[in-house]
């Protein structure tokens, strides 16, 4: 299920708008969310029998009272064909000054600079319009794609965990690190 957001901010770029995602845009992320090259490096697998896309908009449990995260999941939308191609999200943030960012697009759109179009227009909004002052990301070693949007989104790389557990996979994997002071230096300090 997508969390329900305190506050999700629509976001534009040049190509794409970052928005709240609804059961409107189930169609859409039904054509590539359980595409299995999807997970290929992401930490958990693909789960079996949860490939409805309605189902993330659904609560399992309306009941339950839950409190509004203080997360940002956004769907990324590709203005042209105003479909939904992705997901980005600052997520575990604590104290609303750290997050963590991860990220999908569709196989259909990998290699055009799409995730690093995104992730560099919610880093530009998380250090200027929050508190947070810190994000961090992991990519698997061998997600040469991954490790590519990071740092061209300005994440520095902090170094290596080797044979660790990411999600629920065994895999050594980049941990990476963007501060709001790094982007306030000119460059070449």
């Amino acid at each position: 299920m997508i969390r329900q957001c305190l506050w999700i901010p629509k976001l534009e770029s040049e190509r794409l708008i970052l928005r709240q995602m609804g059961m409107e845009d189930a169609e859409d992320l039904q054509g590539w969310l359980w595409r299995p090259e999807v997970y290929t490096y992401w930490g958990t697998p693909l789960g079996k029998g949860k490939h409805d896309a309605r189902k993330l908009f659904i609560d399992p449990r309306p009941h339950v009272q839950r409190k509004l995260s203080h997360d940002f999941i956004w769907g990324v939308e590709e203005k042209e064909s105003r479909r939904v191609i992705g997901i980005l999200e600052v997520f575990d943030v604590v104290n609303d000054r750290i997050g963590t960012v991860g990220y999908r697009i569709s196989p259909d759109w990998w290699g055009q600079g799409i995730c690093t179009e995104a992730v560099k227009r919610a880093v530009d909004f998380i250090f200027t319009e929050t508190a947070m002052d810190r994000l961090h990301a992991e990519a698997d070693v061998d997600n040469a794609a991954s490790n590519a949007v990071l740092r061209k989104a300005g994440f520095v790389r902090e170094g290596c965990i080797r044979q660790g557990r990411m999600g629920s996979r065994y895999c050594s994997y980049n941990i990476y690190g963007l501060i709001k002071a790094d982007l306030e230096r000119p460059a070449g300090s």
